[in-house]
């Protein structure tokens, strides 16, 4: 979570950017992340984690007003959050998986 922390409120200026659409690059961002805390806390309740996740997305996304060359956009929340979700789910339902195969706690 510090990488997306980081990422967002860096300056325009030292920002390397991957060749994709900006929104494609926050859903796959927080889709990781989501992604992985939803593994690494298998046992914590799929609301909290989600909630946290979007309200982080909101909150790092307001944050850009004040970071030089940075703007806050509606559609930028929109994909973070978006991904978030969809990373979180993806997690649970490989974790899910894994307890039906008996390969999980």
């Amino acid at each position: 979570m510090p990488v997306l922390v980081w990422l967002s409120w860096i300056p325009k200026d030292w920002e390397v950017r991957t060749g994709a659409a900006g929104q494609i690059e926050h859903f796959v961002a927080y889709a990781g992340t989501a992604g992985l805390l939803g593994l690494g806390f298998a046992h914590a309740p799929t609301r909290r984690l989600g909630l946290a996740l979007v309200g982080l997305a909101g909150v790092l996304e307001i944050g850009q007003i004040w970071v030089p060359g940075r703007t806050a956009q509606a559609i930028d929340f929109a994909a973070s959050a978006g991904g978030a979700l969809a990373g979180l789910a993806v997690a649970r339902a490989l974790a899910g998986f894994r307890r039906a195969a008996g390969q999980g706690t």
